[in-house]
């Protein structure tokens, strides 16, 4: 495989995964996966894939692949609340958008899932016997949520609290905090 179309097959892939919302992320991802590249480079790799921005359900405009996104893609653009109830999990959109979402989700054969059902703005996910739909929610969550994981500057994790010592953070024991990522500390954060 030529260099340019490993690049361009990280560029896809990092576009499906991530919410990526500029060129300079983009490049900085990369460089994470040993690709070095300019943001010009990038920016024709972007043209020449079809690669171009939308906004999500929630307003935030991302890079998004042209034909049918994964599960992660779909939830970001059309997700605009996740719930659950008994072995249900609920996900609203807008009208007309819920069977995208639906067969996103059915495509990724995501764990636990036994099926998906649909009407027009509501689309439910049924969690297999034994399993809530809270975790399939959850589930669905860190997928539309997922950040590229970008190191937490040191600065930031010199901050101690009360019976810590020195340099040790919340959820870290001791650990070097700069082998923690952006998603690790969010999750930490959410089960306080």
């Amino acid at each position: 495989m030529t260099e340019r179309a490993e690049r361009q097959r990280f560029v896809r892939d990092l576009v499906a995964r991530y919410e990526v919302a500029s060129q300079r992320e983009l490049v900085e991802l990369l460089a994470a996966e040993g690709l070095e590249a300019t943001q010009a480079t990038v920016s024709r790799d972007l043209d020449e894939l079809g690669i171009g921005k939308q906004r999500g359900a929630d307003g935030r405009v991302a890079y998004a692949l042209p034909e049918p996104g994964g599960v992660a893609q779909r939830l970001r653009q059309f997700a605009t609340a996740i719930d659950a109830s008994g072995n249900l999990a609920v996900i609203r959109t807008p009208p007309g958008a819920a069977a995208a979402v639906a067969s996103a989700i059915d495509d990724a054969d995501l764990p636990h899932v036994l099926a998906t059902v649909q009407g027009d703005d509501t689309l439910l996910v049924v969690a297999e016997e034994g399993r809530s739909g809270a975790e399939i929610a959850e589930l669905l969550r860190v997928r539309k949520e997922a950040r590229p994981p970008v190191t937490v500057p040191r600065e930031q994790d010199e901050a101690t609290e009360p019976g810590r010592g020195a340099g040790e953070t919340p959820g870290t024991s001791g650990a070097d905090p700069s082998d923690r990522t952006i998603p690790e500390t969010r999750a930490k954060e959410a089960q306080r």
